[in-house]
């Protein structure tokens, strides 16, 4: 006994598993490009609030901190940073009883692009 078009049936099966080997290998490509993405704008934002800490922490002016710094706000609409926003709050010690326990204290905030929830950093500056 023949048996004719075998071949076929075989071409056919290992056509299956080709394509669902595929089609699985294309959602997790998609997948990681959407968790890489995530990560980057995480990266980038933790960036600018960090960058934002440093700048306060080298200004040399303490007194001046909250004044410069308390509740401004940066858009970015250029470069690597697109679609972020900066802000920055500066809050001085008010209940203070000495001068040794003079602090401000900074948060910076950036949101934005496809953060789900926004970056926070928060320091602490003593009087110098």
């Amino acid at each position: 006994v023949t048996r004719r078009g075998m071949w076929l049936v075989v071409v056919i099966l290992a056509l299956v598993i080709l394509s669902g080997t595929m089609l699985g290998l294309g959602n997790f490509a998609r997948k990681f490009q959407s968790a890489n993405s995530g990560s980057t704008s995480k990266t980038l934002a933790s960036d600018l609030a960090v960058q934002r800490i440093e700048e306060i922490r080298a200004y040399a002016a303490y007194a001046s901190i909250v004044a410069t710094y308390n509740a401004s706000s940066e858009p970015f609409t250029a470069g690597v940073y697109a679609g972020l926003t900066r802000e920055t709050t500066a809050a001085r010690c008010t209940s203070c009883p000495t001068a040794t326990n003079d602090y401000i204290t900074v948060t910076v905030t950036v949101s934005g692009n496809d953060l789900a929830t926004p970056i926070t950093k928060t320091v602490v500056i003593a009087a110098f």
